[in-house]
C-alpha cells in the first residue's frame, strides 16, 4: 500500500512539473531592456542624431506652383508627384487670350524643424538657363520650419514669393521653363535664430537646393 502511495505521489509531482514548464513556455518573454524600471531616470533615453547637411538637403523643399493671381479660366495646371508624395513638376497650360503677365509662386516647405541648428536660405527664381527673375528672397528655417512660419500668436507668415514668368519678354513663346535655386547655410549648434539676418548670414556648411520645374505651355489656336 505504501509503495502504491509513493508511486501516486511521484506521478503527481512529475505532472505538476511538466505542466509548469508548459505554462512557462507559453508566457512571452520580454527583454529586460524593454521592461520599465521602478526608477524612470534609470530607463535609457533615445537621443536624436545631430542635424547635418543631409537633413537640410532632404528636409527643405522649394515648391513651384501656379500663383493664385494667374489662376484664370483659360489656365489648366497639372501637378506631378513622386511615389512619396513630393511635388516633382508643375505643368501649366495657357490658352488664348494670353495675359500680359503670368505669375508663378515659390514656397519654402520643410518636413522637419531645425531647432538646434537653424538654416539660412537665400533663393532666386530663374527662367530657362540662369536667366534671373525678380529679386532674391531670404528666410530662416528654424523652430517653426515645418509649420510654414507660424508665429507664437498664430499668425501665418508663409515663406513664399511670386515672379512674373513673362518679365522682360517682347513676345510670348510657345513654352518656357521656370524654377528656383537656393543656397542654404546650416548654422552652428545653439545659434539664436532671432538675431540671424538671412540676407547676409553664412556658415562653413552650405548646400544648394532646387525647386521642382514649372513648365508653362502657351497653346495657340490654328489662326494664331
Amino acid at each position: 500500500m505504501k509503495a502504491m502511495t509513493c508511486v501516486v505521489l511521484i506521478c503527481a509531482l512529475v505532472l505538476s512539473a511538466c505542466s509548469g514548464q508548459r505554462d512557462e513556455d507559453r508566457e512571452p518573454r520580454v527583454p529586460e531592456a524593454l521592461v520599465p524600471s521602478a526608477d524612470p531616470a534609470a530607463d535609457p533615453v533615445l537621443e536624436r542624431p545631430p542635424i547635418d547637411l543631409g537633413d537640410v538637403d532632404s528636409g527643405i523643399m522649394i515648391l513651384g506652383m501656379l500663383a493664385p493671381e494667374s489662376d484664370f479660366a483659360n489656365v489648366e495646371v497639372d501637378y506631378l508627384e513622386t511615389q512619396r508624395g513630393r511635388l516633382s513638376m508643375s505643368i501649366i497650360t495657357v490658352k488664348p487670350p494670353f495675359p500680359d503677365s503670368f505669375h508663378v509662386r515659390f514656397e519654402m516647405a520643410s518636413t522637419r524643424d531645425f531647432i538646434e541648428r537653424p538654416v539660412v536660405v537665400r533663393v532666386h527664381a530663374y527662367r530657362a538657363e540662369e536667366e534671373r527673375l525678380g529679386e532674391e528672397h531670404a528666410y530662416v528655417m528654424g523652430r517653426t520650419a515645418s509649420a510654414s512660419g507660424a508665429e507664437a500668436a498664430g499668425v501665418m507668415t508663409p515663406r513664399a514669393f511670386t515672379v512674373n514668368a513673362l518679365e522682360g519678354l517682347e513676345s510670348i513663346p510657345d513654352t518656357l521653363l521656370v524654377y528656383a535655386e537656393a543656397d542654404a547655410w546650416l548654422m552652428a549648434t545653439g545659434t539664436d535664430e532671432e538675431v540671424l539676418d538671412p540676407r547676409v548670414a553664412t556658415s562653413d556648411e552650405r548646400v544648394s537646393l532646387f525647386s521642382n520645374p514649372v513648365r508653362i505651355n502657351f497653346e495657340r489656336g490654328d489662326d494664331d
